[in-house]
C-alpha cells in the first residue's frame, strides 16, 4: 500500500456510497436496499443492488462487487491511488501517499500532467479567442451561429490560430517533456526534420469536459469548406472516446430532473439546444455510440431521444444506434427533424417550444423503423416483402412477448399479410439469431467452484452479517472442513477481522486485495437471509452440518482404501493421494 492503510479506512468509513454511485446510476429504494441498472453490463431490469449498511454493491446480473473504492475504479477506469484520491477531494480528505510503485508513479502523474497540460492550453485558445486580430474571423462566425457570449464563456469555446507552432510555443514556455506534449495529442513529431507541429490549426476549438470537470481533449472545426470539417483529438491516457459525451458535465443533472434526455450528434447542436433551454442534451463527438455511452447515460435519465438530420446519413446513424439502444434496454425515441433541418437550425429558427413539440412526438424504435422501410421499398407486393424481411430482424429482437405481438399485428394489417405468416417470419429469424449467437440475454451465468458447498457460502454471509458468531467459528475449526479452498482462504481473513469502531464489512473489504474476492464477498453479504435472532442457531447447525459432511466423506474414503489395499494397486495409490491433500487442506 503506497496510501496509509488508516488514511483509507478514513475514506471508506467518511463516504457514502450511495451517494457516489447515485451520480452514475438512478437508484430506487427497495427494502433496505437500493436498486438501479447495473452499469458494467446490458439488463432491462434491475439487478443492481446497494447496500448503505454495508456499504457495498453488488449485481445478480455480472456478479460485479465490491465498496466504494471498487465501485469508482470500476466505473471510471481509475486505479487505486486515483480513486482514492477522487473520492477524499470529495469528502476533504488530506491523504499523504508513500513511495509509489516506480511504473504506477509514471501513470498517475503522466495523467495528472495532462490534465493540467490541457487545462492551460484551454485558456490559451479561449483568450485567442476572446481577442486579437488572427481571431476576429472566428468571433465573427460564432456570432452568425447565434452563440451568445455567456455561452462561449460557459463552455470555454477557442481559437487556435494559422500557425504551425502556436501550442509548439506555449509547451516550450511551460516547460512540458517531449513525452507529454505528444501524449497529450496536441502536436505532432515532423516526419522529415527534428521538431513538432500542431494539431489544430485556424479552427474553433471545443474543450471536452469528463464528467469531474476536467480537460479531456479537444475538437476543432473549421469556418471553410476545407476538409477534415471536424477534428478531435486521438486516444490518450486521459480521452476514451468511447466513454465521453460532449456537455455530459453540464447537463448531467438536468437529465436527471428531466428523467429524459436529447442526444445530437453536433458542438454546435448541443450548443445551441442547451442556450435555448434545452440543457438536457449531450453530443456524440463524431464517433458512433458505444456500450459505454449508453450505460453510462442510463444513469442520468430513464428515456432518451435520439434527434437526427433527416437526410441519409442521419437516418443510418439513427439505425446503427437503435440495436445498441435495444441491448441496453433503454426506452428510445428516435426524432427525425423535417427536411433539411438540424437541431441547431432548427430551434434557432422555430425555438424552444416548436422543438419539444416536435421532441414529444417523437416514435418509438417499431414504428419509426417500419416507417423508413416504407418509405424506401413503398407498398408494392415487392415492396411488402422488402418491409416484411427488414422488419423480422428487429421484431425477432424485442424480448417482450406482448409487445412483440401487437407490433407483428400492427404490420400484418399495414402490408395486409396475414399475421401467421408474420409471426412465423419472426420465429424463424429468432431461431436463427439464437442459433448462432447463442443466448440472447448477453448474460452468462458465473461459474462458481465444483467443490463449493452452498452450506460453505452460508456460513461466509452469517460471518459477514453477524460477527458475533466468529468466536463459535474459530472454536470449531469449522473452516477447516471447507471443500472450497478459495471460500476457507476468505473465511479465515474474516475471522482474522476484530469488529472494532469501524463497520466490519468496511474492514474486512479493505483486507481484500482481489476484485473477484470483493465481488463474491459483496454478494454473500447482500444475500443475507438470516436475522439477529435465529443467527446464532442457523450458525450452529451450519457448523454442525459441515463438519459432520466433511468427516463422513473422509470415514467413506478410508473404508474405499482399506477394500483397494486388498485390490488394483493403482486404484490404492489413487485413493492415498486423495486423502494425502486433504490432510494438506487441512494444514493450512
Amino acid at each position: 500500500m503506497f496510501i496509509p492503510e488508516e488514511k483509507v479506512s478514513e475514506i471508506l468509513n467518511t463516504s457514502d456510497i450511495v451517494d457516489i454511485v447515485s451520480e452514475s446510476v438512478i437508484l430506487k429504494k427497495s427494502g433496505r436496499n437500493f436498486f438501479g441498472l447495473c452499469p458494467f453490463h446490458s439488463e432491462k431490469t434491475p439487478s443492481f443492488s446497494v447496500n448503505p449498511s454495508k456499504q457495498i454493491f453488488h449485481c445478480f446480473g455480472c456478479s460485479a462487487g465490491g465498496n466504494v473504492l471498487t465501485y469508482v475504479m470500476k466505473y471510471h477506469g481509475l486505479s487505486f491511488p486515483e480513486a482514492v484520491k477522487m473520492i477524499a477531494r470529495r469528502y476533504n480528505i488530506a491523504i499523504e501517499t508513500r513511495e509509489l510503485d516506480p511504473e504506477k508513479r509514471r501513470q498517475i502523474q503522466l495523467k495528472e500532467k495532462l490534465f493540467r497540460l490541457n487545462n492551460r492550453v484551454m485558456q490559451y485558445y479561449h483568450n485567442c479567442l476572446k481577442s486579437g486580430s488572427q481571431s476576429v474571423e472566428a468571433r465573427e462566425y460564432l456570432n452568425q451561429r447565434g452563440l451568445s457570449g455567456d455561452m462561449v464563456d460557459e463552455f470555454k469555446l477557442g481559437f487556435s490560430p494559422d500557425a504551425w507552432d502556436s501550442v509548439v510555443r506555449q509547451f516550450k514556455g511551460f516547460k512540458t517533456s517531449k513525452n507529454a506534449a505528444v501524449q497529450s495529442g496536441l502536436v505532432l513529431k515532423r516526419q522529415q526534420s527534428d521538431g513538432y507541429y500542431d494539431r489544430f490549426r485556424n479552427r474553433i476549438m471545443f474543450p471536452i469536459f469528463d464528467v469531474n470537470m476536467q480537460v479531456a481533449g479537444f475538437g476543432g472545426r473549421v469556418m471553410d469548406d476545407a476538409m477534415p470539417k471536424y477534428m478531435n483529438s486521438p486516444e490518450t491516457p486521459v480521452y476514451n472516446k468511447s466513454r465521453i459525451l460532449y456537455g455530459l458535465h453540464a447537463a448531467k443533472q438536468h437529465c436527471r430532473q428531466q428523467g429524459i434526455l436529447y442526444i445530437v450528434e453536433g458542438y454546435f447542436d448541443f450548443l445551441s439546444l442547451y442556450q435555448h433551454g434545452i440543457k438536457n442534451t449531450v453530443a456524440t463527438l463524431g464517433t458512433a455510440l458505444t456500450p459505454d455511452h449508453i450505460r453510462i447515460l442510463k444513469g442520468y435519465a430513464s428515456k432518451m431521444v435520439l434527434v437526427f438530420d433527416s437526410d441519409a446519413a442521419g437516418i443510418s446513424a439513427a439505425k446503427r444506434s437503435i440495436k445498441l439502444f435495444g441491448k441496453e434496454g433503454v426506452d428510445t425515441r428516435v426524432l427525425v427533424l423535417p427536411d433539411g433541418s438540424d437541431p441547431d437550425s432548427y430551434v434557432v429558427k422555430y425555438g424552444q417550444k416548436a422543438f419539444k413539440k416536435l421532441a414529444d412526438g417523437a416514435k418509438s424504435v417499431i414504428p419509426f423503423l417500419l416507417k423508413v422501410s416504407t418509405d424506401t421499398h413503398g407498398l408494392s407486393v415487392e415492396g411488402r416483402i422488402k418491409i416484411l424481411d427488414d422488419m423480422k430482424v428487429h421484431l425477432s429482437q424485442i424480448q417482450d412477448s406482448a409487445l412483440r405481438s401487437l407490433h407483428v399485428k400492427e404490420l400484418a394489417e399495414i402490408l395486409k399479410i396475414d399475421e401467421k405468416a408474420v409471426l412465423e417470419k419472426v420465429r424463424d429469424q429468432a431461431l436463427n439469431q439464437s442459433g448462432k449467437k447463442g443466448s440472447l440475454t448477453g448474460v452468462e451465468p458465473v461459474q462458481e467452484h465444483p467443490e463449493s458447498d452452498p452450506r460453505e457460502k452460508q456460513m461466509i454471509s452469517i460471518m459477514l452479517n453477524y460477527p458475533q458468531i466468529l468466536e463459535d467459528v474459530r472454536k470449531t475449526k469449522v473452516l477447516d472442513s471447507f471443500y472450497s479452498e478459495r471460500l476457507r482462504r476468505l473465511g479465515k481473513k474474516i475471522a482474522n477481522v476484530t469488529p472494532g469502531e469501524n463497520a466490519f464489512i468496511t474492514s474486512v473489504m479493505a483486507s481484500l486485495d482481489n476484485d473477484d474476492d470483493q465481488s463474491l464477498i459483496a454478494s454473500l453479504v447482500i444475500g443475507d437471509n438470516f436475522s439477529e435472532q435465529n443467527a446464532h442457531p442457523a450458525a450452529q447447525s451450519i457448523i454442525n452440518r459441515i463438519i459432520r459432511v466433511r468427516k463422513k466423506n473422509e470415514n467413506i474414503l478410508t473404508n474405499k482404501i482399506i477394500s483397494a489395499e486388498k485390490g488394483s494397486d493403482s486404484e490404492w495409490e489413487l485413493l492415498k493421494l486423495k486423502q494425502k491433500e486433504i490432510q494438506q487442506l487441512h494444514e493450512h
